[in-house]
């Protein structure tokens, strides 16, 4: 791996920090930054995160990323990592949603990815080309 290319683990991490922050913009860059390295989602790691928000989040991205890639037009038939099925849902639901925004998205349908471990996300969320 090129010293500049950061691991997707790492980049997992700073994802995370971003949407907990609710920061889309430099979220979305680091989905691109992803995207466009090619960078083997299925071979990620599991953390074994002990914050169940992150563990959640983490298995979350990686499945709507493989999503995302295996659609039109994109149509690269990408797997998220096995472990990522059995991460379960948090308790207290989160929403990827800013609070002072969220009446902008009442009503829209959520991500099921998301949505299966508590959590709200639009069904369009990360879909950025």
């Amino acid at each position: 791996m090129e010293n500049n290319v950061k691991s997707l683990p790492t980049l997992l991490d700073e994802m995370v920090d971003f949407i907990v922050k609710f920061e889309e913009i430099p979220f979305l860059d680091l989905v691109q930054y992803v995207w466009r390295r090619e960078l083997p989602l299925s071979s990620v790691p599991d953390p074994c995160d002990t914050d169940t928000l992150r563990y959640a989040l983490k298995a979350c991205i990686l499945e709507r990323m493989a999503e995302i890639w295996s659609q039109p037009p994109k149509n690269t038939v990408i797997a998220a990592p096995a472990w990522c099925q059995y991460v379960p849902a948090v308790q207290e639901q989160f929403s990827v949603i800013a609070p002072e925004f969220a009446h902008f998205w009442q009503g829209e349908a959520c991500s099921p990815i998301f949505k299966k471990r508590n959590i709200i996300a639009p069904e369009n969320f990360m879909f950025f080309l």
